[in-house]
């Protein structure tokens, strides 16, 4: 049914321009006139007013298309709006899980780094123990040396 209504106007102006055409053709100055509410009307007359309505329908129909051209064009608008704000909002949440995952690296590169410290702390308190144990149970010119050079690395390291 909307599909008919939206060529109704189209179809009666070109059927009112036919019938104005038509009684332009078919009628003269000396043809019979119609008579309505005490006024004369002669085929001429009708055809003017038939080109009157047909023009009134042109101009309605060319705003029907003018009306929906602007809908469908708001419309399109809307749809590409509501593209580029998801879009946006989609780029936004990839921004924030990529900042997520490089602090999520950045915690797991600080939590290694202290854990490889600690490790080289430990080694170095052992390597420390054993040369005192070494030198308690033997005072030896060799374990006392070894213990010095130990001594001499961690003064470096500082």
């Amino acid at each position: 049914m909307l599909s008919f209504l939206a060529i109704l106007p189209r179809s009666l102006v070109t059927f009112f321009y036919a019938l104005a055409a038509l009684l332009r053709f078919y009628g003269d100055a000396e043809t019979i006139p119609f008579e309505q509410y005490g006024f004369t009307y002669t085929v001429l007359d009708w055809s003017l007013v038939v080109f009157l309505a047909a023009s009134v329908l042109l101009l309605v129909a060319i705003g029907i298309e003018w009306h929906g051209g602007n809908r469908r064009r708001d419309q399109e608008a809307e749809d590409r709006a509501a593209a580029a704000e998801a879009r946006d909002r989609a780029i936004a949440a990839a921004e924030i899980a990529i900042e997520e995952r490089n602090r999520s690296a950045e915690e797991r590169n600080r939590a290694a780094e202290e854990r490889n410290r600690a490790i080289e702390a430990a080694k170095r308190q052992n390597r420390r123990d054993i040369l005192q144990i070494r030198h308690q149970l033997d005072p030896s010119p060799e374990n006392r040396a070894a213990l010095r050079d130990f001594l001499a690395i961690l003064e470096e390291d500082r």
